[in-house]
C-alpha cells in the first residue's frame, strides 16, 4: 500500500483512510489508536463511521504506528505518515468466541439506518441470533409467537444477508456467526410500500474452505401438548451453499375456554366458556441453492408451508334456569403454499451491482365455520375455498454515486383469488401494484441522509366486477446527527401506504352470533398516511447505560378501519374507510447494565389516537410497558421478562391484552444447550366494543398456559468452515393466502 505524506500546515496534519472487510464491506465502530514511535504512547484516537472512514490529528509529519482493532476482526498495526492511507482491509477474526477482547459500546448512525453488534453478554443470551437479537434494547420478542419486534410494538421485516426470512428462521443462526446488524426503524425506499414497521439486514461472517453443520433446536411443553422444534442442515464451499430446514410449531390444548356477550336492542346473550380444545400445526420446509462464481450470484429456493387448525368448545348460554342450554363453536381452517424463488446478481465492480428477482406463490386455503344452539334450534355454518396465485418481479441497480449510496428499483406483483362461498358461491379477484423507487445516502461530517422517491400504483378487478386504480408519490426523508460515537438524532418523514388483503376483499360472511356477522367489503381501496418521527440514542462511553426516546405523529387522509353497521336485526362487521385519524405516540427504552453478567431493560410506550366512526368519536389513550432482567454468570442464563396489560384500538373495535410474563433458565455446555421456560399467559386477550344498540365482549381464556413449563434442548454440530457468499439485495413473499383473522382457527 502506498502511503503518502500530507503537506503541514499550522503545524498540524490529518491522517485518513477507510476501512473494509474482505469483501470490500465498510466497517463501522473500529478502534482507530495512533502510537508513537517508538515508545507506543498514544497519540491520538477515534472510532471509523458508516463508510468504515476516519481521521486522526497530528502535530508532526513523522511515522506513527496506527492500531486498529474492531470485534470480530484481527487486530491490525501498520507504520504510517500523515496523508490519506487509502482502504485499508481487515481480515475476519478465527478466535474462538470466549478469546474476544470487548471493546466499549458505541452508537453507529448514518443515514436511515443503525449499525449494531453483539456484545459479549448479548451472545450469551439464549441459543440462537432470535435470542441474541431479542435482547438487545432496540428490540423484543413477542412471548406467543416468538416474533421480532420493536420495543416500540413495530413488525420487523427480518433480512439475512439480504434474503428474506421470518423471525423463526434467525434461529438458524448461531449468535457469534452474525457479523452486524443493519437495523432500519423506518423502511428504506425500497420496502416502503409494504406496510411494515422497521427492517433488519443481519449480516454474517461465516469464513473459508469448507463447511458442514447441523443444527437442532427443541422446545416442548411439559404441562400441555405445545412446541417448537427446528432442524437445519448446510453445506458451503467457495462456490456453491446448500442448506435445508424444517419448522414446526404445534398446539394441542384441551382448557380454551371462551366467555361471550351480545347485546342487542332485545336481547343478551351471555355465554359463560366450557373447557374447549385447540390443536394446530404450522410446518415450514425449505431447501436453497446459491452459487457465488466471480461477479455472478445465483440463488434458488423452494418452500412449502402448511397451517391446519382446529378450535372446538362449547359455552353454557346464562338463562334465569338450573339447565342452562349448549352453546357449539367450531372453527376449523388450514392452508398450503407453494414458493418458487430465483435470484441473480451481477458485480459489475465492489459498488455496482444489478440483482433480479422473480417469486411464485399458490396458495390453497379454507375454513369452516359452525354456530350451533341447542335451545334456538340454530345452525350456522359458512364454508370458505380459496385459490390463490401471486407473481412478483423485482429489479434492483446500485452504485456509489458523489461517494454516496444510490438504489434505483421497480417492482411488479400480480395476484389472482378465486373463492367458494358455501360451495355456491363464487368469486374471483385480480390486484396488481407497479413500483417504482430510488434512495440516495450521503454524508457531511457528523450529519448524514436518505433521501427516496416512490411512485406506486394499484389497480384492480374486485368480487363484484368493479376496477379501481390508485396512484400515490410516495417521497421520504431522513436527516441524522451523530453529534459522537455516543449520541446520535434522526428525524424521519414519509408518505406511507397500505393496501388491502385479498380476503377482505370479498362478500363472504362469518356467522360470529345469532345476529351478529364478519363480512367483507369490496369497495375498500389502498390508502396512504403522512409519517413523521423524532428519535435521540444516547449510549455511555463504558458500555453500562443506553437510552432512546422517541416521538411520533401520524396523520390518515382516511384509513381503513373495523366498523360495526346495523343492518335491520342484524349487526355486521366489516373493514370501512373512516376519514381523519391522527396518531401522536411516543416511547423510552432504557438498558442498564451494572456488571457484565446482569442488565435490565425497562420500556414505556404511549399513544393517542382520535377519530370519529359512523357510530361514535373515538379518543384513546394506549400505555405498554415491560422489562426485562438478564443474569447471565458464566455458562448459566436466567431471564426474566414482564408486559403489563395494555388495550389497543382499531376502529369500533378494543382489544384489551392481559398481564404476562415468561422465566427461563438455560445452561451452555460446548455445542449443547439444555433448559427450561415458563410462560404465564392465561388471559391473552379480551375484544369488546359498544355502539348505540349493540355492546359485545369476547374473552379469551387460555388455562394452558396459566403455568406452562417447556423443556429446552439444542445442539450445533458444525466441521470445517465455510467461504463467505455475497449476500442478495433484494427478496420477496407472499403469505396472504385469502384467509383472515376471523376465519383461521388460533
Amino acid at each position: 500500500m502506498l502511503l503518502g505524506c500530507a503537506q503541514i500546515a499550522n503545524a498540524q496534519a490529518i491522517i485518513s483512510g477507510r476501512i473494509l472487510d474482505v469483501e470490500q464491506n465498510p466497517i463501522a465502530g473500529v478502534n482507530c489508536l495512533l502510537l508513537n514511535l517508538p515508545d507506543s504512547t498514544q497519540i491520538a484516537g477515534t472510532t471509523s463511521d458508516m463508510e468504515g472512514r476516519f481521521e486522526l490529528t497530528v502535530k508532526e509529519a513523522k511515522e506513527y504506528i496506527l492500531q486498529l482493532s474492531c470485534m470480530g476482526y484481527e487486530k491490525k498495526h501498520q507504520v504510517c505518515k500523515p496523508g490519506n492511507l487509502g482502504d485499508i482491509i481487515l481480515n475476519d477474526d478465527a478466535m474462538l468466541l470466549d478469546e474476544v477482547v470487548v471493546t466499549p459500546q458505541i452508537l453507529n448512525t448514518f443515514g436511515n439506518k443503525n449499525q449494531l453488534t453483539l456484545s459479549e453478554s448479548s451472545k450469551k443470551v439464549g441459543n440462537n441470533a432470535l435470542d441474541a437479537i431479542g435482547s438487545l434494547p432496540q428490540f423484543k420478542t413477542d412471548i406467543s409467537n416468538d416474533a421480532l419486534v420493536t420495543v416500540d410494538n413495530k413488525s420487523i421485516l427480518v433480512l439475512i444477508d439480504g434474503m428474506r426470512r421470518s423471525s423463526r428462521e434467525l434461529k438458524m443462526l448461531q449468535a457469534d456467526e452474525i457479523k452486524n446488524i443493519q437495523f432500519y426503524s423506518e423502511p428504506p425506499a425500497r420496502y416502503a410500500h409494504e406496510n411494515i414497521g422497521a427492517v433488519i439486514d443481519v449480516k454474517t461472517k461465516r469464513k473459508t474452505d469448507k463447511l458442514y453443520s447441523l443444527y437442532l433446536d427443541t422446545k416442548n411443553g411439559v404441562t400441555t401438548g405445545y412446541g417448537t422444534d427446528m432442524l437445519s442442515m448446510a453445506y458451503m464451499d467457495s462456490l456453491n451453499m446448500v442448506t435445508a430446514a424444517y419448522f414446526v410449531d404445534y398446539r394441542v390444548l384441551n382448557d380454551n375456554r371462551m366467555n361471550n356477550t351480545y347485546s342487542y336492542a332485545d336481547k343478551t346473550n351471555e355465554y359463560r366458556g366450557l373447557p374447549g380444545r385447540y390443536n394446530g400445526q404450522y410446518h415450514i420446509g425449505q431447501i436453497a441453492y446459491q452459487r457465488y462464481q466471480g461477479k455472478n450470484l445465483f440463488n434458488a429456493k423452494v418452500e412449502y408451508r402448511k397451517s391446519p387448525g382446529k378450535q372446538e368448545y362449547e359455552q353454557e348460554l346464562m338463562w334465569q334456569n338450573d339447565n342452562p342450554p349448549i352453546n357449539s363453536r367450531s372453527l376449523k381452517s388450514d392452508y398450503s403454499s407453494v414458493a418458487a424463488d430465483l435470484y441473480y446478481m451481477y458485480m459489475f465492480n465492489q459498488n455496482r451491482n444489478l440483482s433480479i428477482n422473480i417469486l411464485n406463490t399458490y396458495h390453497h386455503s379454507n375454513s369452516d365455520n359452525t354456530l350451533a344452539n341447542n335451545a334456538g334450534g340454530y345452525t350456522f355454518e359458512n364454508h370458505i375455498d380459496n385459490k390463490s396465485y401471486s407473481l412478483i418481479a423485482e429489479a434492483l441497480y446500485s452504485d456509489k454515486l458523489w461517494n454516496g449510496d444510490f438504489n434505483l428499483g421497480t417492482y411488479y406483483q400480480y395476484k389472482n383469488l378465486d373463492q367458494k362461498y358455501n360451495f355456491t358461491d363464487y368469486s374471483t379477484i385480480d390486484t396488481h401494484k407497479e413500483y417504482v423507487y430510488a434512495d440516495y445516502s450521503n454524508a457531511i461530517g457528523k450529519f448524514s441522509y436518505n433521501i427516496g422517491l416512490g411512485l406506486e400504483n394499484n389497480h384492480y378487478k374486485t368480487a363484484t366486477n368493479e376496477r379501481f386504480n390508485y396512484l400515490v408519490f410516495r417521497p421520504s426523508v431522513v436527516l441524522n446527527v451523530q453529534y459522537n460515537k455516543h449520541s446520535a438524532m434522526k428525524f424521519t418523514a414519509a408518505i406511507n401506504s397500505s393496501v388491502p388483503n385479498v380476503g377482505d376483499l370479498t362478500n363472504s360472511i362469518v356467522t360470529i352470533d345469532e345476529h351478529f356477522y364478519s363480512q367483507g367489503n369490496t369497495a375498500l381501496k389502498p390508502y396512504y398516511y403522512y409519517y413523521a418521527n423524532l428519535n435521540y440514542q444516547y449510549a455511555s462511553d463504558n458500555g453500562k447505560f443506553y437510552i432512546a426516546p422517541s416521538v411520533t405523529y401520524s396523520y390518515y387522509p382516511n384509513k381503513n378501519m373495523p366498523v360495526l353497521f346495523t343492518e335491520g336485526d342484524d349487526i355486521i362487521l366489516r373493514m370501512a374507510k373512516i376519514d381523519n385519524v391522527h396518531s401522536l405516540g411516543a416511547s423510552l427504552s432504557l438498558n442498564y447494565k451494572p456488571v457484565n453478567w446482569f442488565v435490565i431493560q425497562p420500556f414505556y410506550n404511549y399513544e393517542y389516537s382520535t377519530y370519529r366512526t359512523p357510530n361514535q368519536v373515538v379518543k384513546h389513550n394506549l400505555h405498554n410497558a415491560g422489562i426485562g432482567v438478564q443474569f447471565l454468570p458464566k455458562n448459566w442464563q436466567l431471564m426474566w421478562n414482564g408486559n403489563m396489560p395494555m388495550t389497543l384500538v382499531d376502529g369500533d373495535i378494543h382489544t384489551r391484552m392481559g398481564f404476562n410474563m415468561s422465566a427461563s433458565i438455560l445452561y451452555k455446555f460446548k455445542s449443547m444447550s439444555v433448559g427450561l421456560e415458563y410462560i404465564y399467559n392465561p388471559n391473552p386477550s379480551k375484544i369488546y366494543a359498544d355502539i348505540n344498540g349493540f355492546s359485545y365482549s369476547e374473552e379469551t381464556k387460555w388455562n394452558n398456559f396459566k403455568n406452562l413449563v417447556s423443556l429446552k434442548f439444542t445442539y450445533y454440530f458444525y466441521k470445517g468452515k465455510s467461504r463467505g457468499h455475497v449476500g442478495k439485495r433484494i427478496s420477496n413473499s407472499d403469505k396472504d393466502s385469502g384467509l383472515i383473522n376471523i376465519n383461521t382457527a388460533k
